[in-house]
């Protein structure tokens, strides 16, 4: 019986150790075809046991390295990290320590793990510290990927504006901390555009490439060159002492650029323009610096193909107002700081509504409400025109929608299109499904050609008319008369209405040139029997004039000058518009308010403008030249061809000369008018305390016994021109 016990005994010790060796057989096999590497190292970090694991993950055999520091294993930062690990659990008794280390298996590729450490000394079982490294070699590869991919260009390879600005930060700070100097180099590509829509994107690549590689051969390792957008790079060049050493640089890659590029069968004529910054002194903080190195590539565009200019500060107000609407260009859609605003077309014989022309308006946080004339060309060049064309496209629509909803009185609506949305093959197609999205009958639209797309592809833009045509959109030709609207053209182009420029209009009826031109276009389109629209309609005299020819749907000031959507539906509601004689869209300051007395000069008197904050910004952008007509003890009244918003945000400084002595006044922009030829007139409201005024008074005294004295009285910076002739010659300078 005994004998028998022990035999059961015997035989289910057996049948566990089986079902033992069973299980830690499993247990080895999932351990080895784990992702992790179980071990257990001493507190001098000698390896007691790994799992067979570290073979396949590694290359390396349990037998190689057992008995073996665990530091072996590791080097650099991740000798030092599993360092700290350790004896990190050799004073923490039981805690957990986690990190990420890499290694390099026994092929030469570098691995990835994440890390657990625990101090088990004290367990019997163990006695020593349980480690755990986790293969996450994938994931971190994904996080590299994905971090090269955020900060490089996919075309290139090259750095992009992110990885660019990063560099630009520690760049400025070995600046600050060891003065090393840098300078940046902004770079515009022109004609790439060109290519793009001639000849297809993909030899557009392959220029971008070919533009790559010339410029990495001449910039070499030591300059970074960064891919800043489309058709623009920036680079960074340091250690460079000498002026002579940047100009070596700038000319090679202007030399680069005077040559012809070969893709393919094509030969390729591109161009560039180069600006560049210095760091130095004068440079406030990285902002500014990377701001002021764009300034400078601003003006060199300026001067021609192939031109470069280095940063000066001497830059007018109408160069930095264009330098920061480019810059801010990029974000107007995403901050949601463009409107599209709406102008009525009124029929002179009843002042029915016939449609409104849809404009965009950029409420800038600068430069206030700017007109799409101001900054269009600037969206064409950046390439811009398509999103923002989508964008303006879409809002008309929607607001049509809301028309609709509303039960408003149908009306046409114009929406302007450029050259570059002309180019798009889809064109018609993406017109059609953004109005089916929207639900809208076709024939709302009124689609109007600008002048510019009137040098594109003709043989395109006829295809595009009929298509649009065929879809019941009319078709409208802008400021017929002018630029490439010529009359050889409209034999070839079937448009259904013509708008008359408003160069024209602004000086019938009593300039015969502009009457005689009026008249053959208004007959013109009745023998072609096609519809006309008269623009910059201001007053009256140009209606009556307009209506007596038979040429009645008018588009102006004297019914209403461009406004905001809620504003247009309240007028649209009454179905009519009532005409009003033209005034100027700001409140003027009425001269018995005035508390102190104006010296009207009998000649404008030069001065140098110089703008030294904008809304709260300050800035320090002169000389501009503009021409002040009368001055007081209070203000003066200028003429200049910047458009400024009327606020008293803007603190300006003059600077002239009076009685041969140089006179400076400050103040602030509080009333502006508009006057012809693109210029404005402007009052300013002097910011001087009592003292500074006293002095004032006093000089402007002398200025009018001098006047009393003499009627020819010119001692200062007078001119004999007309302030439209003035700045005509100034703006061909």
């Amino acid at each position: 019986m005994e004998f028998e016990n022990q035999d059961k005994i015997q035989k289910k010790t057996e049948e566990k150790q089986v079902e033992i060796s069973k299980l830690q057989r499993r247990f080895e096999i999932l351990m080895a075809e784990s992702n992790s590497i179980l071990g257990i190292i001493d507190s001098d970090g000698t390896i007691k046991e790994i799992s067979e694991a570290i073979t396949r993950i590694t290359g390396y055999k349990p037998d190689e390295l057992i008995n073996k520091k665990v530091y072996n294993l590791f080097i650099g930062e991740s000798l030092q990290k599993v360092m700290e690990m350790v004896n990190f659990c050799l004073v923490n008794k039981g805690k957990k320590v986690k990190g990420c280390v890499s290694l390099k298996t026994k092929d030469g590729m570098i691995v990835y793990f994440e890390t657990i450490m625990q101090n088990l000394l004290y367990e019997p079982s163990i006695e020593g510290i349980a480690v755990s490294f986790r293969d996450i070699t994938r994931r971190i590869q994904m996080q590299k990927r994905m971090a090269h991919i955020s900060t490089h260009d996919e075309l290139t390879g090259l750095p992009n504006r992110v990885f660019f600005n990063s560099k630009l930060v520690n760049q400025y700070r070995f600046y600050k901390e060891k003065k090393e100097k840098f300078a940046i180099m902004m770079l515009d590509i022109s004609g790439l555009k060109h290519v793009n829509y001639s000849l297809g994107y993909q030899f557009g690549d392959k220029l971008i490439v070919e533009i790559v590689h010339r410029l990495k051969n001449i910039l070499g390792e030591d300059n970074f060159l960064s891919r800043y957008a489309g058709d623009h790079f920036a680079i960074i060049l340091p250690n460079l002492e000498s002026y002579e050493e940047y100009i070596n640089i700038i000319k090679a890659i202007i030399d680069l650029f005077s040559k012809p590029f070969k893709i393919e069968e094509y030969t390729l004529d591109i161009s560039t323009n180069i600006g560049i910054r210095r760091c130095d002194d004068d440079v406030q903080d990285i902002d500014s610096l990377r701001k002021q190195a764009k300034v400078a590539l601003l003006m060199a565009k300026r001067e021609g193909k192939n031109t470069y200019r280095f940063y000066s500060s001497d830059l007018d107000a109408k160069n930095y107002k264009e330098f920061t609407l480019r810059d801010d260009l990029h974000y107007a859609i995403e901050r949601q700081q463009l409107k599209i605003y709406y102008q009525p077309i009124i029929n002179l014989k009843n002042d029915e509504i016939l449609a409104a022309e849809a404009l965009i308006r950029w409420e800038h946080p600068e430069w206030g409400i700017v007109p799409s004339d101001e900054f269009i060309s600037l969206v064409e060049e950046t390439g811009l025109i398509t999103d923002i064309g989508k964008w303006a496209f879409k809002k008309v629509c929607e607001d049509y929608k809301r028309w609709v909803y509303k039960g408003l009185p149908s009306i046409k609506v114009s929406v302007n299109f450029y050259g570059a949305q002309f180019l798009e093959s889809n064109f018609v197609k993406n017109i059609k499904d953004t109005i089916a999205a929207y639900k809208l009958k076709r024939e709302f639209l009124i689609v109007e050609i600008s002048k510019t797309t009137l040098s594109k592809n003709i043989n395109k833009l006829k295809s595009d008319i009929e298509g649009l045509q065929s879809l019941g959109i009319e078709v409208a030709l802008d400021d017929l008369g002018t630029g490439f609207s010529s009359l050889s053209i409209l034999s070839d182009l079937n448009f259904d209405i013509f708008k008359i420029n408003d160069s024209f209009i602004k000086n019938i009826p009593t300039d015969s040139i502009s009457n005689a031109i009026t008249k053959y276009i208004i007959n013109m389109a009745k023998e072609l029997k096609i519809k006309l629209v008269a623009e910059g309609v201001e007053n009256w005299d140009q209606g009556l004039y307009l209506k007596n020819l038979n040429c009645t749907a008018v588009q102006g000031l004297l019914y209403s000058e461009p406004i905001p959507l809620e504003d247009f539906e309240k007028n649209l509601a009454k179905k009519k518009w009532k005409p009003k004689v033209f005034k100027s869209t700001m409140i003027l300051p009425q001269e018995d308010r005035r508390k102190f007395f104006r010296i009207r000069f009998n000649q404008l008197l030069e001065a140098d403008m110089t703008i030294l904050e904008i809304r709260g910004k300050k800035l320090d952008i002169g000389n501009t030249k503009v021409l002040i007509k009368n001055i007081g003890p209070g203000g003066l009244c200028f003429i200049s061809n910047v458009r400024f918003p009327a606020e008293r945000g803007i603190t300006l400084q003059f600077t002239t000369e009076l009685l041969e002595e140089e006179l400076k006044v400050y103040g602030c922009i509080v009333w502006a008018e508009e006057k012809k030829n693109n210029l404005y007139e402007y009052g300013v409201e002097f910011t001087i305390d009592e003292n500074g005024r006293s002095d004032l008074i006093k000089e402007l005294n002398k200025v009018q016994i001098k006047m009393r004295n003499n009627i020819l009285f010119a001692e200062g910076s007078f001119i004999s021109d007309s302030y439209i002739q003035y700045f005509k010659k100034h703006s061909s300078l």
